[in-house]
């Protein structure tokens, strides 16, 4: 009998194509699809009451037949809260292994470049309204609050820095048991990379999980600028954003209407070097080099070539800040 399987994400590495195509087709666990019920036995309630008895029974650790595979993202932080997430994941994490000791987990990882625009597209997609700067750096694009750090939501490069997350379940669940997989061996050979997992995990998988489309895929370039003047009329859903109205029901509205603009030929998807600027690109790299080297031997792959910042840049780097007088209105 296979172990339980818990895939925690992160966010941003086809997470939802594994819960569409991949886990529902598997036949040697039992996946939990209902992934609201999931976040709710796992991460709700308050800080100081959980009860881990009765949340592994409810997910039926226990129960006769196959065990259980959860995968949700959320359980390696929450989107858009900077420091905050950190330390929802690493109380999840303790959570987890309260419930399921003996549990393989699953963490995928993704370059930080890449991460970075993909976190800011996602944000255009839950209604965010920044520019691409303003989302990754905002203590120095508007007033956030310095002292009190966790009194305005925002996004923290330290959301995809990796080492912390992996650590903390190592030390917990054991190195073993803990499969680190890059992204980008999944964007490369889905195929591949998936026979490595059913490999490590004990999964089989009937059925076909290439046939289906893409899920969750990236806007078009040409869209971006279209997505944030749409959002400015919904107060949903991201922390920080501006609204000049609120119109109800426009949240879903536009999201369809984004989907199906997404369907035309818009051109291509937006690019690191396009939308970030050779700046931030210098400073990721300055802030990741030393935690990817470590992530490099934690997972015995070539990083660098995959896109992983390893090498510091020659000289140093401040992070990208907005003009002089944006900075002094702080707004």
């Amino acid at each position: 009998m296979p172990s339980p399987i818990i895939h925690i994400g992160v966010h941003k590495t086809a997470s939802s194509w594994f819960q569409a195509s991949v886990y529902p087709r598997v036949t040697s666990h039992r996946y939990l699809a209902d992934r609201r019920r999931v976040r709710a036995l796992l991460q709700g309630g308050t800080a100081f009451e959980f009860d881990a008895a009765a949340a592994r029974a409810a997910l039926g650790f226990d129960d006769p037949g196959p065990p259980p595979l959860i995968c949700e993202e959320d359980l390696s932080g929450t989107l858009h809260i900077g420091l905050a997430s950190g330390y929802v994941a690493k109380a999840t994490a303790e959570r987890l292994f309260a419930v399921a000791p003996e549990a393989e987990i699953v963490i995928f990882v993704r370059a930080q470049p890449s991460a970075a625009l993909s976190w800011y597209v996602q944000y255009l997609r839950q209604g965010g309204t920044g520019s691409a700067l303003r989302y990754l750096f905002p203590d120095t694009h508007r007033h956030v609050g310095w002292s009190r750090p966790f009194l305005a939501p925002k996004f923290d490069f330290s959301q995809i820095d990796y080492r912390g997350l992996i650590q903390t379940y190592d030390s917990l669940f054991g190195r073993e048991h803990v499969h680190v997989y890059p992204y980008e061996l999944l964007a490369r050979d889905r195929a591949g990379l998936l026979a490595r997992m059913q490999t490590d995990l004990g999964l089989e998988i009937s059925g076909d999980p290439f046939s289906d489309p893409h899920v969750n895929e990236s806007y078009a370039r040409a869209l971006l600028p279209i997505a944030r003047f749409a959002n400015h009329f919904t107060t949903r859903e991201v922390p920080g954003k501006h609204a000049l109205m609120h119109l109800p029901y426009w949240f879903a509205a536009r999201k369809f209407l984004l989907a199906q603009a997404n369907r035309l030929p818009l051109g291509p998807r937006p690019s690191v070097d396009g939308l970030l600027g050779r700046q931030a690109q210098h400073w990721i790299a300055q802030h990741f080099w030393q935690s990817n080297r470590w992530l490099a031997e934690r997972t015995d792959e070539d990083l660098g070539k995959l896109g992983y910042p390893v090498d510091p840049p020659t000289t140093a780097v401040q992070p990208p800040a907005a003009p002089a007088w944006r900075r002094w209105m702080r707004n």
